[in-house]
């Protein structure tokens, strides 16, 4: 029995990891803006999930085209981004106005997450498919182009995720440091005060930073929609636990932080569960009699383990670490003249 896992396999937990950290980069940015940890944020994931379903049940049921990939993503991205635009425009910002605490918008999300999530399983449920018969829970898992690498079939989402990853990331720098847009909203997220009185939309600044924060959710969630078993919209409940955690790794205000503490978690759940169930399953199930039990279901005792890990020795996240400093003691630095 392995203990390394096999390239497909390692190329779906990159994929996966990739999908969280967009995932745990909107939600950082959400938060960095508007102080509102949102529990909703992985129901706009499962827009998207759902946006690719039907275009797969409309228009791609007989083209197992990379085409569907880009359109279901700037599909799916959009509807994400409008979810998320709508919720802060019909719940957040209305209650933000009569003055409620950022607790209380944490609890309304909640209000949110079970709304967004029975509405998306009522859709599926009743809507028609005109190929798919059954849409809710539905796998569209076969309707994907298929690659032969190393001599492995290789899924073309896997390979599609983490290119999609980087170059949303980009563009989002671009648009932070290269636009007077960007920098306005970097001046938001920094000191929304002071960035009102100099003239800032600090509002409109917000409208965008939910639009964007769901638009990087319904891409991920259009591209995951591939790895699932079935498109259930329940599925959401597990995802946002990943999601939070990832922000939380990363430094629950820095944006790209956000995206690597997202990336760090999918790995471990994944790639980390797979080699210690290997190991648990070859050395204590083989040779010590040790129950015989799968332990991939329980990928989020490692990723919480690594919440409560890095809050331990690093309070604020990955991004309070300075990690010259750490470099320096570890010997791969050269220690700075005068410096501590």
């Amino acid at each position: 029995m392995a203990i390394i896992p096999s390239l497909p396999y390692t190329l779906e937990s990159i994929a996966y990891a990739s999908a969280l950290g967009l995932l745990s980069m909107g939600l950082s940015l959400t938060f960095a803006t508007t102080r509102v940890a949102n529990f909703a944020h992985a129901d706009f994931a499962m827009v998207g999930s759902v946006v690719m379903l039907f275009l797969i049940d409309r228009f791609y049921y007989l083209h197992h085209g990379w085409g569907v990939f880009l359109t279901g993503s700037i599909v799916g991205g959009i509807f994400g981004g409008i979810t998320g635009l709508l919720t802060y425009l019909i719940v957040l910002k209305p209650l933000a106005d009569k003055g409620t605490s950022s607790l209380g918008l944490m609890i309304a999300t909640f209000g949110i997450d079970i709304i967004l999530m029975n509405l998306l399983t009522l859709i599926l449920d009743t809507a028609h498919g005109v190929h798919i018969p059954k849409l809710i829970g539905a796998s569209v898992s076969s309707y994907e182009p298929i690659l032969s690498l190393r001599g492995y079939r290789v899924f073309g989402y896997t390979i599609v995720l983490p290119i999609a990853a980087v170059l949303l990331t980009v563009i989002f720098h671009l648009f932070l440091t290269r636009t007077k847009f960007g920098i306005a909203m970097r001046a938001t997220i920094e000191n929304p005060d002071l960035a009102s009185v100099l003239g800032v939309n600090v509002n409109l600044v917000y409208m965008v930073s939910w639009f964007f924060s769901g638009f990087l959710a319904g891409v991920a969630g259009a591209l995951m929609a591939f790895a699932f078993k079935g498109v259930d919209p329940a599925v959401s409940a597990l995802i946002i636990v990943s999601v939070f955690a990832g922000s939380i790794v990363g430094g629950l205000e820095s944006v790209y932080w956000g995206l690597i503490g997202g990336f760090l978690v999918g790995l471990v759940e994944k790639l980390g569960m797979t080699i210690i169930n290997s190991i648990y399953r070859q050395y204590f199930v083989l040779h010590l009699g040790a129950p015989n039990v799968s332990l991939l279901n329980y990928e989020k005792l490692l990723s919480l383990g690594l919440v409560v890990i890095v809050l331990l020795y690093a309070p604020q996240g990955l991004a309070g670490v300075d990690w010259g400093r750490l470099a320096r003691r570890l010997g791969l630095k050269k220690p700075v003249e005068g410096g501590g």
